[in-house]
């Protein structure tokens, strides 16, 4: 039987910082990997750029820009779910990452858009691909709810310390207009004119 493991992450970025001031709950991100190494998400693409995001295959070295707790769950899966789980990704990859979501989850729990995805809603609906039972179905479930939804199942997350690693890609600099021009591809993927 295959392996699913969700990492959550309790990230010291700006963000995560943000994240928990406003949600008080440690972890501001949650990811998915059938291998341990890559890990699948919707998230930001370079550390200082929160508009370049969408689907990512993130690495360990993306949480662990500097010295970072995550907590991982293993899960046992069957091929037939894996296959679920990975034409889901298939799906969704060309999605945009749906941001209003993101930071309107902490005001009215969320505001999610069709076939966009923050973290929280690509997870839960892997999650739904498993019957695992959420309380708000994938449309505006938190990473709280996510992990609750594990125990829940009667799962035990391993608390990891990851080193700080270093991925040149994703650490590198970006500049203002480089950062606007990411914001307006994302808002014009998210908001543009559908044919």
């Amino acid at each position: 039987m295959p392996d699913l493991y969700i990492l959550f992450e309790k990230s010291n970025s700006m963000v995560g910082k943000i994240g928990r001031l406003v949600m008080p709950y440690p972890y501001t991100h949650v990811t998915i990997s059938f291998d341990g190494k890559t890990y699948h998400s919707f998230s930001r693409r370079k550390l200082r750029d929160p508009f370049d995001a969408g689907f990512t295959d993130e690495k360990l070295a993306y949480f662990a820009y500097e010295e970072v707790e995550v907590k991982i769950y293993t899960l046992k899966i069957s091929e037939e779910e894996k296959t679920k789980i990975e034409a889901f990704i298939d799906q969704v990859k060309d999605c945009p990452f749906d941001v209003a979501d993101m930071i309107l989850m902490p005001l009215i729990h969320g505001c999610r858009r069709r076939n966009a995805y923050n973290c929280m809603s690509f997870v839960a609906e892997v999650l739904e691909i498993l019957s695992y039972p959420l309380p708000n179905r994938r449309y505006k479930n938190s990473i709280e709810d996510i992990e609750n939804a594990l125990i829940r199942k009667g799962l035990k997350g391993e608390i990891v310390r990851l080193e700080k690693q270093t991925d040149e890609e994703y650490m590198k600099k970006v500049g203002l207009k480089d950062k606007l021009s990411s914001c307006l591809r994302l808002f014009h993927k998210l908001y543009g004119k559908r044919r």
